[in-house]
């Protein structure tokens, strides 16, 4: 445990934390996929770190929560194996049933932790008025690759273009997978949508799959140096200071994140900047 927590401070000095206010101009709709088991734990702290940065966020589950918590749920859609099922109708549903439309669509694991102010200026630098598909990136499965399931973010017209090609089960079919970022990606790549190149303008990555202690030492994992669609960087050079996701977080690391971005930062705003 201190390992990891000691990996994530060490990462916290190199990131810098963007204005949101600077980045107000699109709206954000975040999509948090859950189970019954972490609806008091990673669910919780989720709803009091980082969900509420969004313009509107939406948990997608099992089971019915508390009411005042955004969600959709699906008892029959109760295991793992059911992910693709439960990806199909969460971006049916804020496409035909959802009171409101956005600009961008992000969809997170429970275990992921997104800097959603780092997310904004990302996306200021896109049209939402075209189709966009960002993630972190790999090069295996679907044409070009496809945008790993820890966290990714759809343009409004990639949610409309799956919405369609959801209909065409020979491009698209329905069934049961956990391994939903691959089957979407695969839809997507069938109407010529694919994954986009996140990273920074020194090749280090903002998405990322991994514990930031895995991530730290990617460089030398076999899978990720013939699988990974950009060679990852040695060390904290595969974070960017710029990052906006990190995935495999506990609900404890999060807090730790969310302090120190938003309260113990804030104080003292240069203190551990790198130039």
């Amino acid at each position: 445990m201190m390992r990891r927590i000691s990996a994530i401070l060490f990462l916290l000095i190199h990131i810098l934390l963007k204005n949101a206010d600077a980045y107000r101009n699109t709206s954000l709709l975040c999509l948090i996929h859950t189970a019954t088991p972490s609806h008091e734990t990673r669910a919780h702290t989720i709803l009091r770190t980082w969900a509420p940065r969004c313009d509107e966020f939406l948990f997608f589950t099992d089971s019915q929560m508390s009411p005042e918590i955004p969600h959709v749920y699906w008892p029959e859609l109760h295991t793992r194996d059911h992910s693709w099922e439960k990806i199909r109708k969460v971006f049916n549903y804020v496409a035909e049933k959802y009171p409101r439309k956005f600009d961008w669509y992000l969809r997170a694991d429970d275990d992921a932790y997104i800097v959603v102010d780092n997310l904004r200026a990302f996306l200021s630098k896109h049209s939402p008025n075209v189709p966009h598909y960002f993630g972190y990136r790999w090069n295996y499965f679907s044409e070009q690759g496809y945008a790993d399931g820890g966290a990714y973010v759809l343009s409004k017209p990639t949610v409309e273009a799956f919405n369609r090609v959801m209909k065409n089960n020979e491009l698209c079919p329905d069934f049961h997978r956990a391994e939903e970022d691959q089957e979407i990606s695969k839809c997507l790549a069938a109407v010529g949508i694919y994954p986009e190149d996140t990273r920074d303008e020194n090749g280090s990555e903002r998405f990322h799959h991994f514990h930031p202690t895995e991530q730290l030492e990617m460089y030398n994992d076999a899978f990720a140096r013939r699988f990974a669609y950009y060679t990852p960087l040695k060390g904290v050079k595969n974070f960017s200071p710029s990052m906006i996701s990190f995935h495999h977080i506990s609900p404890y690391e999060m807090r730790i994140l969310d302090y120190v971005f938003y309260k113990f930062k804030r104080r003292k705003p240069t203190s551990f900047a790198l130039k």
